[in-house]
């Protein structure tokens, strides 16, 4: 039939250009505030959610409770505050005024632990341990801040040594 000659190259590659021998752009990391964000609106997102979607399994760890609709609206008052930080955190970019948010919610509830669950024993003990936790929150957003504030001071790198 056909007969099909298949003809190869005999010419060698073009070198590479000025554009192509630049060196790749540095994969940009989220700031400190922006993963303290991501961290603690998932904490407050699932702690708030958590009485919501079952309150049975909620009160078998924290104890009973007497009014269950103020559980549940504390629970997704949290969940709501929880989700604009992660969102925030997500979006790389959080605002002054969610930094206070965060940092003065995790503040709130880590004295309201300590107070209700250690000193006065009103509640179940297992709220220290959230109390703790939000206390890390707390510190992690003091350190997001610092070091932000720090970084901004340094001089730029050169983008080619």
């Amino acid at each position: 039939m056909f007969d099909v000659a298949i003809e190869q190259a005999t010419t060698r590659p073009m070198p590479p250009g000025p554009r192509e021998l630049r060196p790749l752009p540095a994969r940009r990391r989220r700031p400190p505030a922006a993963r303290v964000a991501l961290l603690h609106g998932g904490y407050c997102l699932a702690m708030g959610l958590w009485p919501v979607v079952s309150l049975k399994t909620f009160e078998m760890a924290t104890g009973p409770k007497l009014e269950g609709w103020l559980t549940k609206g504390v629970g997704v008052c949290l969940a709501n505050i929880g989700s604009a930080i992660g969102a925030a955190g997500a979006r790389g970019k959080v605002a002054r005024e969610l930094r206070v948010l965060g940092a003065s919610t995790a503040l709130s509830f880590a004295a309201m632990d300590f107070w209700y669950a250690g000193v006065r024993r009103r509640i179940s003990r297992v709220y220290l341990v959230n109390g703790a936790v939000q206390l890390g929150f707390a510190a992690a957003w003091g350190y997001a801040t610092w070091r932000e504030k720090r970084d901004a001071s340094r001089l730029p790198e050169a983008a080619f040594a």
